[in-house]
């Protein structure tokens, strides 16, 4: 059996685009493209360099594993070093010159490769090498992975105290993760690389402050021959504890090298303890509240939507409900205030009021031809397993949105729903022929599409088909 989980996203939403966030995601990427591009030019030579110093060495390793066969199991880099310090190689011969003039060039090539320039090495303390080490990632997957985690939860704590201020906790959740793994390591030599130290900072603090929201996972199951893949949501509160537990238990196998779990931990711990302490200590309220209240007034947010930030912050869920239906009621064709209204009344279990006013917002938003909100929406209401409580129109608006967007499984699957629920509905031998075309020429699937343009001639056997 083989399986594999990684999130996705959050479904916490924004108030504005998270500027700082993208552009650490464009920097990091920017950043591994030029350093992926040098380290592949440096690698070539040192192991060109390794393999001609290795032929040497062969021919005069049997008389340290003869005396010490117990470094048969030894790093090679250990066994590289009796070379240099002890007379394995007859000083008078040519290989003796050769090996040292061969071991100096790769030292200095090693010494000045990328990772070992911009790493973070606990032995050789450089205050410099840690900001450096913050942007350097050893692979595309490295890189991948932790923006992928920054992307999760630096949106929302960008949002919450404004890139000023998630900047400085950003890098100095970076260094404090050093700290803790030069703490753990002082005497590695090992480079240190990767955002991951200074994301999980970003994550401590998302997991103090949106404990309630839940992040969505990707997952695929490989049981036998037989596939199972689809996303589900955990709420930050359970998933990110459990995420510090694997680091802690990660510490028991990794040793020096490999993943840094102690600069995770670091980080970690540093996140949530400023989180808790920001907001029991109540400075986010009286400093930086007031910084990112200034910064909102350049969006021009109603007065209304102001004061409902305010109530949503300090967890006034009840307060901010007021303020939302004055909010739909001056502002009727933004999608904003009812959409967060719906997220309310599904919080407090008010399932009914929560599907009118995703109704609502998804009127608003299909008038306003937003499809990125609109499939952001749909995943949403997929996971709260309301779809089937949308309005005919809505359902068939996302179908077709599904379709234009190249989802097509799950255009279908919107399709059937919209036929199943509607048996009178306006568009429903439309909706009946879409299958049709999509099972035919999308996903190839040759009995459905028969099965589907059989149902649509009993039902319509006038609509106009073509071919």
């Amino acid at each position: 059996m083989f399986f594999f989980i990684i999130p996705i996203g959050s479904e916490e939403g924004v108030r504005r685009l998270p500027y700082l966030t993208i552009a650490l995601i464009v920097i990091n990427s920017i950043i591994w493209i030029i350093t992926a591009s040098i380290l592949s030019g440096q690698m070539r030579e040192i192991d060109w360099l390794d393999e001609r110093l290795f032929q040497i060495e062969q021919r005069y390793l049997h008389k340290i594993l003869e005396s010490e066969p117990h470094l048969t199991n030894a790093d090679y880099d250990e066994i590289r070093e009796r070379f240099e310090t002890e007379e394995i190689i007859p000083q008078d011969s040519y290989d003796s010159e050769e090996w040292k003039k061969l071991y100096r060039e790769y030292k200095t090539k090693f010494d000045n490769s990328v990772f070992q320039q911009l790493g973070f090495k606990p032995k050789r303390f450089d205050f410099l090498r840690i900001f450096s080490s913050i942007f350097v990632h050893a692979n595309f997957f490295h890189l991948f992975f932790n923006m992928l985690f920054l992307w999760m939860v630096g949106c929302n704590i960008e949002d919450d105290w404004g890139w000023k201020v998630f900047l400085g906790f950003y890098l100095i959740s970076g260094i404090v993760a050093c700290l803790f793994h030069a703490a753990a390591f002082p005497r590695s030599n090992a480079p240190l690389i990767g955002a991951s130290g200074a994301i999980a900072g970003v994550m401590g603090a998302f997991m103090i402050r949106h404990y309630k929201t839940k992040i969505r996972f990707a997952y695929l199951i490989w049981f036998f021959i037989r596939p199972f893949f689809g996303t589900f949501a955990i709420y930050a509160g359970i998933a990110l504890p459990f995420w510090f537990l694997q680091q802690i238990l990660g510490v028991t196998w990794s040793g020096e090298t490999g993943t840094a779990y102690w600069a995770h931990i670091g980080g970690f711990v540093f996140g949530a303890a400023m989180g808790a302490s920001l907001k029991f200590f109540g400075l986010e309220k009286k400093y930086i509240a007031p910084m990112v209240e200034d910064s909102f007034e350049k969006l021009h947010l109603s007065r209304t939507m102001k004061e409902v930030t305010k109530k949503l912050d300090a967890g006034d869920t009840i307060g901010a409900i007021p303020l939302l239906l004055l909010a739909i009621k001056e502002e009727p064709y933004n999608f904003d205030a009812p959409h967060i209204l719906a997220r309310v009344y599904h919080e407090k279990g008010n399932i009914r009021d929560a599907v009118v006013m995703y109704n609502k917002s998804l009127d608003i938003i299909f008038r306003s031809q937003n499809s990125a909100v609109a499939l952001s929406v749909y995943e949403e209401l997929k996971e709260k397993d309301l779809l089937n409580k949308l309005s005919e129109k809505n359902i068939y608006n996302l179908a077709a949105l599904l379709e234009r967007t190249g989802k097509y499984e799950e255009a279908v699957e919107m399709y059937g729903l919209y036929i199943h629920l509607f048996s009178e509905g306006e568009v429903r031998a439309k909706a009946i022929y879409r299958s049709h075309l999509l099972f035919k020429n999308k996903l190839k699937n040759e009995s459905m599409a028969q099965s589907a343009l059989a149902f649509l001639q009993k039902e319509h056997p006038d609509f106009p088909i073509t071919a």
